[in-house]
């Protein structure tokens, strides 16, 4: 493991652990570290964001207000964002792969989502929609775990992935709200979908949806890194 690697693991691990400190203190009124600990993680984190460039949403360091839109304004995409191919058939899967190396991922069930960043900074958030316009997200990236703000790219990137919810959150949300109809929410493909289009994004924060990147789209320099394509 590499000294960037080894940062960027500590980064997630630093997140969910003040994440879940920030939890116990303020919403179950039971802290298990002091103050100064928690100060000192913090600090670290803070360090590691600056030595790495990589800010995830939902990062303790943020603190970012949720916004709030009139309407989801259209976005024309320059490469289509098109479906998968669906099979039952290993022979047209063995046929697919023929003599390429490939690697296989289990496909989570949400809403394709656009990330465009320029400099390390992301710029727009988007949905596939049609696959040659969706619908522009950019408000709510924030309030979407593991989006990052900012990556240690220094050129253009176009990040591709999933935007989802994990079954025990929806379960929760499904046992505790109720729709704009009064009934229960039916999947959380559904919900994660709608969550990521709402207009406010404050509410958006409270359904817990989450992002998994697949795809890179051009290539970029890592910073601190030289001679690797940027990736997430």
């Amino acid at each position: 493991m590499n000294d960037f690697t080894a940062k960027t693991a500590r980064i997630n691990e630093l997140v969910a652990e003040l994440n879940r400190h920030n939890h116990l203190y303020h919403n179950l009124g039971t802290p298990e570290i002091s103050d100064a600990l928690y100060d000192a993680l913090l600090a670290e984190l803070a360090t590691l964001e600056s030595e790495t460039g990589l800010v995830l949403s939902h990062s303790p360091t943020q603190i970012v207000g949720a916004k709030v839109v009139g309407s989801l304004p259209t976005v024309a995409h320059d490469i289509p964002l098109l479906s998968l191919n669906k099979t039952k058939d290993m022979g047209e899967v063995a046929n697919f792969i023929g003599n390429r190396s490939v690697l296989i991922l289990n496909k989570l069930d949400g809403l394709t989502t656009k990330l465009e960043y320029q400099g390390g900074e992301l710029q727009r958030a988007s949905t596939r929609g049609d696959g040659h316009e969706g619908d522009e997200i950019t408000h709510n990236a924030p309030s979407i775990l593991d989006i990052p703000l900012k990556i240690p790219s220094m050129g253009d990137l176009t990040v591709v992935g999933e935007t989802y919810m994990l079954d025990a959150d929806f379960r929760h949300i499904q046992a505790t709200t109720v729709g704009s109809d009064g009934k229960p929410y039916r999947n959380a493909r559904n919900l994660a979908a709608g969550s990521a289009r709402l207009l406010d994004a404050g509410e958006c924060a409270k359904r817990l949806i989450r992002f998994s990147a697949f795809g890179v789209q051009g290539e970029s320099v890592l910073n601190g890194v030289d001679g690797v394509n940027a990736n997430l």
